[in-house]
Order: C-alpha cells, then sequence, then structure tokens
C-alpha cells in the first residue's frame, strides 16, 4: 500500500510539472487587463491604446470575456458600448510563463493602425511583469467613477475615473466592486459603485 501511495504521489507530481501555462490576472504590457475566476473559470479583459502622436489619431478598445479550458478560452470581444454590433470572436492562449497571445478573427475599428489582433505574422503577445489577484476586469460606464473608502461609505475620495478606463476587480459586494486602476505612474485602489461599470 505504501508503494502505491507514493506511486500516486509520483504520477501526480509529474502530472502538474509537465502541466502547460495558465493564465494569470493582472495587468500586462502594452495596456491589456486580464482577470481570472477562480472558481467559475471565467475569464474577462480589456485592451485601451491610442496612437495619439499620428494626425488623424486612431484608438484600438475593446472588451472580451470567455471560459478557460486549460490553457486557453474562446473569447467574444466588443467595444462596451456595442456588445452585439461590434461582436469579433477570438481565442486567448497562454503561450509561456506570465505570457499569453490574443487573437481575432478580425480586427476591431483602429486596431490595424494601433495593434494588430488578426494578423499571423504579427502575433499579439502579452506578458505579465507581475501577477496581481483580480477574478474579473470591468469598465467605467458614468462619466465620472470616484473612489470610496468602503463600500456605501459616507464620502468619497478625492481620486475619480472617467468613462472607458478598465479596472481589475478584486472583491464584489452587492452594488459595489473593490478594484484597482492601473496608471501610468501610479495605481489608484478602492471601492467603486457598480452602477458606474458597464455590465460585466
Amino acid at each position: 500500500m505504501r508503494f502505491w501511495i507514493l506511486a500516486v504521489i509520483a504520477g501526480l507530481a509529474a502530472g502538474a510539472a509537465h502541466a502547460g501555462p495558465s493564465i494569470a490576472s493582472g495587468a500586462y504590457d502594452n495596456t491589456l487587463l486580464i482577470g481570472v475566476d477562480p472558481a467559475t473559470g471565467v475569464v474577462t479583459g480589456y485592451f485601451d491604446m491610442d496612437q495619439g502622436d499620428t494626425q488623424p489619431s486612431f484608438s484600438c478598445i475593446f472588451y472580451f470575456k470567455g471560459r478557460l479550458v486549460g490553457g486557453a478560452a474562446n473569447i467574444e470581444s466588443y467595444f462596451p458600448d456595442d456588445p452585439k454590433g461590434d461582436l469579433i470572436h477570438g481565442v486567448l492562449t497562454a503561450k509561456g510563463v506570465a505570457q499569453v497571445r490574443l487573437t481575432l478573427q478580425t480586427e476591431h475599428g483602429g486596431c490595424a493602425q494601433v495593434f494588430h489582433f488578426a494578423d499571423a505574422d504579427q502575433p499579439a503577445d502579452f506578458v505579465l511583469p507581475s501577477a496581481i489577484p483580480w477574478t474579473s476586469v470591468r469598465v467605467v460606464r458614468a462619466a465620472k467613477a470616484y473612489f470610496y473608502p468602503a463600500p456605501a461609505a459616507a464620502a468619497h475620495g478625492r481620486a475619480y475615473l472617467v468613462k472607458g478606463d478598465g479596472v481589475g476587480v478584486r472583491a464584489a459586494q452587492p452594488g459595489w466592486v473593490q478594484a484597482d486602476f492601473v496608471g501610468d505612474r501610479r495605481t489608484s485602489s478602492g471601492w467603486l459603485r457598480e452602477t458606474d461599470l458597464y455590465a460585466p
């Protein structure tokens, strides 16, 4: 019996060692945000990049969601304001430790001029500097979304987000989400009213 138990443990360890890479939550390079719910396997994300140094300027903006199966997820991507009219299918795949590839069937408006997702010759690969335990990614819908120190707090803080900002969600309570906004210079955190965000 002892040898059988040891053999089973060794087999499990070998399987874990040879398991493929997984997709982690966090702020990847080139503005990609990803959240993974470990309880459901649902993965959500947001990409928001503009090419402001040129005239005319172009923007590549889309939200996506799917369900992980192993190290990949079939996803639906769309502009947050138009989830049906802008729907494009794609695949999110783990390509290594803290690295993913995002492939879409066609490009969203503006993406061909900013960052390619449907060009096999220019794969859209992203690297994660450090994982953050986000269970989802949400996008601000309100013109201003203030951070509160706690759910249902009487007063909000001075920091706020604007429409189109993406956030990583750490926790949620009815009507509220605890979120991080990763800026160019610093990360702002706190509680946001769920009514200020697009539906996931």
